[in-house]
């Protein structure tokens, strides 16, 4: 494997351009970076939907916006992307336009995974694990050929005052009415196949209503999400205790998830967005792999994954979706006792 000289490195760039989780799952590669070569200037490209979790990071000189594909356009980000001179390069993503951007940009170490014919793209190739690993660490091998160590998996997102503050009006405005704790559901996913049924949060709600006399729910959405949220409330009974979230930016919402004390969450940002903030977090995965993506540790953040033999798969599409749907309320229930249960 070809080993990267650091003592000349100036500006580097990261790439991966979506989707917020993944992004936010690369925030451990770039604090490692910075903390290796605190002079260098390192810039990162990226979707602009996934834009505003990076957004304010102090290991992040420059966002630059990876605009809608075409071919005039990205022939203008290649070509700026040239212009910038970066002397490093980490492809995160692995894909053919982000391996085109990478051997576009002419820098002298142009560094990605020896996928398949895109590893032709790449002058520094590094091997992947041959086994699932937590995505952080799968992130984290790109940075073995320049001899940096890790430091650590904890994700990290950076909220203003302003995030902060309409978190408590809300939030906040429950607890006064709620002495028990607050319990936030995200039902909603980026493929069909990763959402749990609408009537499984419903069934678990009640679980939730009936044991914990003082808790709420909140529901969270996001945009497209809202009619998602509403059929998810609707089975559940004691309406005066299950709210949806106000429409909120992704920083709101983490913001608004760092007052909870649990969340329960499909695969997906939001869950993501808990780890970052620290709130424990039940994740429940059907066709993706919770090894890759569910952190390991204290317990803060256990997985509920199918059993069925045809999972995981990845797949984005399915006849019979039986891996989510074999997963009941009460297994969730049992891993949100361990979290509201625990002694203070």
């Amino acid at each position: 494997m070809k080993t990267i000289d650091l003592t000349k490195v100036k500006k580097i760039l990261v790439i991966r351009p979506g989707a917020i989780g993944d992004v936010l799952l690369t925030t451990p590669f770039v604090r490692a970076l910075k903390k290796a070569l605190p002079g260098a200037v390192i810039d990162y490209a990226v979707r602009p939907f996934a834009a505003e979790v990076l957004e304010g990071n102090p290991n992040i000189d420059n966002i630059r916006l990876i605009e809608k594909r075409g071919v005039i356009s990205d022939m203008k980000f290649y070509r700026s992307i040239a212009a910038a001179k970066y002397d490093i390069v980490f492809d995160l993503f692995g894909n053919l336009r982000t391996a085109l951007i990478t051997f576009f940009s002419g820098a002298r170490y142009r560094t990605g995974f020896n996928f398949r014919f895109r590893k032709y793209f790449y002058n520094v190739k590094v091997v992947p694990y041959p086994d699932a690993v937590y995505n952080v660490y799968f992130h984290l091998q790109l940075l073995f050929p320049a001899g940096i160590k890790n430091d650590g998996e904890e994700t990290e997102i950076f909220l203003s005052e302003e995030n902060e503050a309409k978190a408590d009006e809300f939030i906040g405005g429950l607890r006064k009415k709620n002495s028990g704790s607050v319990v936030g559901f995200n039902p909603a996913g980026t493929w069909y196949t990763k959402k749990w049924p609408e009537k499984s949060y419903s069934g678990l709600g009640n679980m939730i209503i009936d044991e914990y006399q003082e808790a709420c729910i909140v529901i969270l959405w996001g945009p497209g999400e809202k009619e998602t949220a509403l059929r998810a409330a609707e089975g559940i009974k004691a309406k005066e205790r299950v709210f949806l979230s106000p429409e909120t930016s992704l920083k709101e919402m983490a913001a608004m998830i760092k007052k909870m004390d649990v969340l329960v969450s499909n695969d997906g940002a939001g869950k993501h967005l808990a780890v970052a903030v620290k709130t424990p977090a039940v994740t429940i995965y059907g066709p993706t792999n919770h090894i890759s993506w569910n952190p390991g540790g204290s317990g803060e953040y256990p997985a509920v994954f199918s059993r069925e033999s045809c999972a995981p798969c990845d797949r984005t599409s399915c006849e019979k979706f039986v891996c989510m749907e074999s997963i009941s309320p009460s297994e969730v229930m049992e891993k949100i006792r361990t979290i509201l249960d625990r002694e203070v």
